[in-house]
């Protein structure tokens, strides 16, 4: 990043561990309340994309010559697994794709103790991109989730014309199955095992290798746009490339705006932990269920420099942001806390807020009304925006989100 975009410092490390072994438990706890309810009556699809263009969906395997893999002791290359999902305009043939791969999915199963009902998605698996240079969106998934966690939101962008470019961070994420059939597990445990190594070690060494996974993928973004013969061939816009996450992935969000080719960051409900460099990048801040904000949340807000948004979800919770608020609706005892607002409005309200922010702060449009301020369309949401300070007095130690 350009020195212009930098300025001085914030510490933003509170103590990392319990966060993690928090937010596993909580959704631990979630699971073993109801999987043989959950498999019985549960017969999800993920909900509709609201843009004009049909999605599909693509996974590419990419390899860092460069460097060497910091989980493996055999000194192999750093290799990782992309999902897209973007714009198609062919799809009379559509084979709808998997939620997950086969063997993923097996192997879920398998830690679960039942057999997951199919998933159903909305995009046409291997279908063309549509014609044209699309903007791109790189996601990195919370920490040991999967690269699949967002999926109504990846499927609603590339509905809008986004290329979404989602990473699995191999031997971190829960499993992982190649294009040759092998399957890669976690070495540092899974939320959904609850054998999840959460120390600040752990988490430090995480972060660190998922900095370098997204400074890759973008290199890798540059030569898949020139690949003649590939499937993105000068379909990509590598000028106009935003990143997301959630969790740890909002994290890794944020401080990836040090590399110069990120144009904006949209952090999901990820705890401000570690030191970052001030930006005069856009930054949309993705909260669920602030009653207050942290201290550190008020003074990364108090310190950056350019486009910002912060937008709370009255009475969510962690998990609201992602899928698991549509798939696990219909399971009693199972549902996610959305606020009251139910299940389909906060999938909308996510869905609209993130375009919003990204067709302004990326691409240049006019600026929707979401981003003036609360909407009479979502009174549910609390909106700040630039012109407004995000914490009116000093708060205090309110305990931090989970990761």
């Amino acid at each position: 990043m350009g020195q212009d975009n930098r300025g001085g410092e914030v510490n933003l490390r509170p103590s990392l561990s319990s966060l993690w072994i928090v937010a596993a438990a909580l959704f631990l706890g979630v699971l073993s309340a109801g999987w043989e309810a959950f498999h019985s009556c549960w017969q999800p699809r993920a909900p509709a994309p609201s843009g004009s263009s049909q999605s599909g969906t693509i996974r590419v395997r990419v390899v860092d010559s460069n460097r060497r893999d910091p989980y493996q002791t055999d000194g192999g290359n750093r290799e990782l697994l992309l999902q897209f999902w973007y714009p198609t305009s062919h799809f009379q043939d559509c084979k709808l794709a998997d939620y997950a791969s086969p063997k993923v999915w097996a192997y879920l199963s398998q830690i679960n103790g039942v057999t997951l009902p199919r998933v159903k998605t909305n995009s046409c698996l291997g279908a063309a991109v549509a014609p044209g240079s699309h903007p791109v969106i790189i996601f990195s998934h919370g920490y040991t989730g999967m690269p699949t966690d967002d999926t109504f939101l990846f499927e609603d962008l590339a509905s809008r014309g986004y290329v979404v470019v989602s990473v699995a961070h191999t031997y971190e994420t829960t499993a992982v199955e190649f294009p040759d059939g092998r399957l890669i597990k976690s070495m540092v445990g899974s939320f959904l095992t609850g054998d999840l190594q959460a120390d600040d070690q752990s988490l430090e060494r995480a972060l660190a290798v998922r900095l370098a996974d997204l400074e890759f993928v973008l290199n890798a973004l540059t030569r898949l746009n020139s690949d003649s013969g590939g499937p993105f061939a000068g379909r990509l816009n590598t000028w106009r490339v935003g990143v997301m996450g959630h969790s740890l992935g909002g994290v890794s969000a944020l401080l990836s705006l040090e590399q110069q080719r990120l144009a904006a960051a949209v952090m999901i409900d990820g705890p401000v932990l570690s030191s970052a460099r001030i930006t005069k990048k856009p930054l949309l801040i993705l909260a669920a269920g602030r009653d207050r904000w942290t201290d550190d949340e008020c003074r990364l807000w108090n310190n950056l420099r350019g486009p910002r948004l912060a937008v709370n979800l009255r009475g969510a919770e962690h998990l609201t942001p992602t899928d698991a608020v549509w798939l696990m609706r219909s399971v009693p005892g199972l549902a996610i806390n959305t606020g009251g607002i139910g299940s389909e409005k906060t999938v909308a309200l996510v869905r609209d807020y993130i375009a919003a922010f990204l067709d302004t702060n990326l691409l240049g449009r006019p600026a929707s009304p979401l981003l003036n301020g609360r909407s009479p369309e979502y009174p549910e949401a609390d909106v700040i925006t630039q012109e407004q300070v995000l914490c009116l007095e000093a708060p205090s130690a309110m305990k931090s989100r989970l990761p």
